[in-house]
């Protein structure tokens, strides 16, 4: 990047250096990024959006991912972990006591959300003097829409507790330092979250090509997720459908591996990029990889058994067994690309999406098709219960590794863990960071078992 402005350094320093508070409820003045001083023209903003993805690229989806594993018992230790809230998530019967186990990925989340909302208020004043500004101005509004509404989606699979029926707070303007915002409904974030995508993918429309940012693509794939997991099955299938026909993508045959590497493929939808200084899959190289020389977390023998009922190439390509364990070969390589929205995926929510809006032939034709690539022969159904548990049983396969799972059980209302679902539901959420709480009395502590 060249002929970085003193206001661009001022912006990364603020975003590559975490302050020493604990939470977005204390953050000071000088530590928070000002539109008035930072974003005051199109450089500006381009260098902030560059580091809010570079805030989340790395520890946030490494933190997702690997809490997601270890909440659902698809993992066991095989080494020490570095990450004693890893060990500790594990450990089921502990979770009680665990108030910050998640701090940091509510730090780094409402990070996203502050620069975002920052630049969302600092757009408006920016002069188009030209085309090209314009263009840029409603791309770069667009992405801050899209980043902020994922950090709502997730917040949301984590901290909401069905039992208080409370969820994280929703945050749309910059954050002063004596807001005390109060957690906001399930409902209220759901809304929020798809209102902000819904805006993002019309000011995206016409960017297919963006530095390997998110594209009208990565908008219209997260709104398939999105309604997906909210249980919005016809407009779960339109998005999903929407992407694999007219989106510039197609499954990779015989090579299930080819995503999790160094070269973006034609199934990597959404993709954190390795870059010299902020390579996105090294802590998961570090948990994962046998290569590393310390692999920490392998598959589970209970959870390989069912990850492997398909002896297909997703299990014998991807894993490999060390005896007390499994080792997941997604993250063998240090500098790989990161992929957070995959085409398969695409392929799975319109399959079990067009199944509950009654077309179990095309379900059937979806599953087929990943079934082909994944070299097994072709399947049918005796009735629509049945092609569901096989879509489930190919989701659970093709996602094993990349914390999609938690969040599915999570949606079927399916024992988790080890809990029944009635326990499972309140039990494994993230608590809000105690030191939040003492903060703030209008943060509401999720249901202590």
């Amino acid at each position: 990047m060249k002929n970085l402005t003193i206001k661009s350094i001022l912006i990364f320093s603020v975003l590559f250096a975490f302050p020493s508070c604990n939470g977005f409820l204390d953050l000071e003045p000088e530590t928070s990024l000002s539109s008035a001083v930072a974003f005051d023209n199109i450089e500006g903003i381009e260098a902030g959006i560059n580091g809010a993805y570079s805030i989340i690229q790395s520890d946030w989806v490494e933190r997702q991912i690997i809490f997601s594993e270890c909440m659902m018992s698809s993992v066991v230790q095989i080494n020490a972990l570095s990450n004693t809230n890893y060990s500790q998530a594990l450990q089921h019967s502990v979770w009680s006591d665990m108030f910050n186990i998640s701090g940091y990925f509510w730090q780094m989340s409402y990070r996203v959300v502050d620069v975002s909302n920052q630049i969302l208020q600092a757009i408006p004043d920016i002069p188009e003097t030209n085309t090209k500004i314009a263009d840029d101005k409603r791309r770069l509004q667009g992405e801050a829409l899209f980043l902020r509404g994922m950090m709502f989606f997730v917040l949301n699979r984590f901290y909401a507790q069905p039992q208080n029926g409370l969820s994280a707070p929703i945050l749309t303007e910059p954050f002063q330092p004596d807001n005390l915002p109060g957690r906001a409904s399930i409902d209220e974030i759901k809304a929020q979250t798809i209102a902000d995508l819904k805006e993002a993918e019309t000011l995206m429309a016409s960017v297919v090509s963006n530095s390997n940012r998110a594209t009208i693509w990565s908008v219209k794939a997260l709104l398939a997720r999105v309604y997906f997991d909210y249980k919005d099955y016809q407009n779960a299938e339109i998005y999903a459908n929407d992407v694999i026909e007219n989106g510039p993508f197609s499954l990779i045959d015989g090579d299930v591996a080819a995503a999790y590497g160094t070269n973006l493929t034609t199934e990597n939808i959404f993709t954190f990029l390795s870059l010299s200084n902020d390579r996105a899959a090294t802590n998961m190289y570090e948990r994962f990889a046998f290569e590393s020389g310390n692999i920490q977390l392998a598959v589970s023998p209970t959870f390989w058994d069912i990850i492997n009922v398909l002896n297909d190439d997703r299990a014998t390509i991807l894993h490999e067994d060390l005896g007390g364990g499994v080792a997941c070969h997604k993250y063998n390589e240090r500098d790989m690309n990161m992929p957070y929205i995959r085409l398969p995926e695409m392929y799975l929510i319109r399959a079990e999406s067009s199944v509950e809006n009654g077309d179990l032939d095309g379900g059937l034709t979806d599953l087929n098709r990943l079934r082909q690539r994944a070299g097994l022969s072709e399947t049918n159904y005796s009735d629509k219960a049945d092609l569901l548990a096989k879509i489930f049983t190919d989701r659970t396969v093709e996602m094993s590794m990349e914390g999609s799972n938690f969040h599915n059980l999570k949606r079927l209302e399916q024992p988790i863990g080890g809990y029944p679902w009635n326990e499972a539901e309140y039990k494994l959420v993230f608590f809000i960071p105690e030191n939040e709480v003492q903060l703030n009395p209008n943060l509401i502590q999720n249901d202590i078992w």
